[in-house]
């Protein structure tokens, strides 16, 4: 696919940066709310998500990188009548609804401080591709929609550092994943919670 083609050599690009610039990894435990569409579809808050960002200084204020992870959100519905994948009759069951997303997305922050501060806020913007798998189960019948997006998430946050190379990260973004062919819109408001180190 040629997203993700371009994607990877957004990574390459990045990686290829001169050594001298100083680097990051950023790990986080993500939780998120359902916002929108997402919210119509699941109500339930997702207590099950983690990223990974690889991030290079282009100078001491800006960051670029790549970021990949998981989110992925449950909901169980009770016992009602509903209507056959297929359309041909009905079924009375529990129905249990699923998302999962895969985002892999180039990132861009800016830090309003230098690394020695004590609080480093940012402001920053993810875009790129999700992957979505949309499924209800309703007893033998399963339904799924699934395929590529593309997306953007707005962030802003915070590093606290600890010592030197370690730094205590917290961040909010709204993801959204725009309609496709395959899949609808979906929209939720991320909270993280990670580290950040320098090397």
């Amino acid at each position: 696919m040629k997203l993700v083609k371009y994607i990877f050599i957004f990574a390459l690009t990045i990686i290829s940066l001169e050594v001298s610039a100083q680097t990051k990894t950023n790990v986080f435990y993500g939780m998120a709310l359902p916002m929108g569409d997402t919210k119509d579809y699941i109500n339930p808050a997702s207590f099950r998500g983690a990223n990974i960002e690889f991030e290079k200084f282009v100078n001491p204020s800006i960051g670029v990188g790549l970021l990949v992870g998981w989110n992925t959100f449950y909901e169980a519905k009770d016992r009602a009548t509903q209507p056959l994948p297929s359309g041909n009759g009905e079924i009375t069951s529990n129905e249990y609804r699923y998302l999962n997303a895969i985002p892999i997305q180039a990132t861009g922050k800016y830090y309003f401080a230098d690394d020695d501060a004590v609080v480093r806020p940012f402001v920053g913007i993810a875009a790129g591709t999700y992957y979505m798998e949309q499924r209800r189960d309703n007893g033998l019948f399963s339904t799924s929609d699934k395929g590529w997006t593309w997306s953007v998430a707005p962030k802003a946050g915070l590093l606290v550092p600890v010592n030197y190379r370690t730094s205590l990260a917290i961040s909010v973004d709204y993801s959204t994943s725009f309609k496709s062919s395959d899949v609808p819109q979906q929209n939720w408001l991320g909270i993280n919670i990670g580290f950040s180190w320098d090397y």
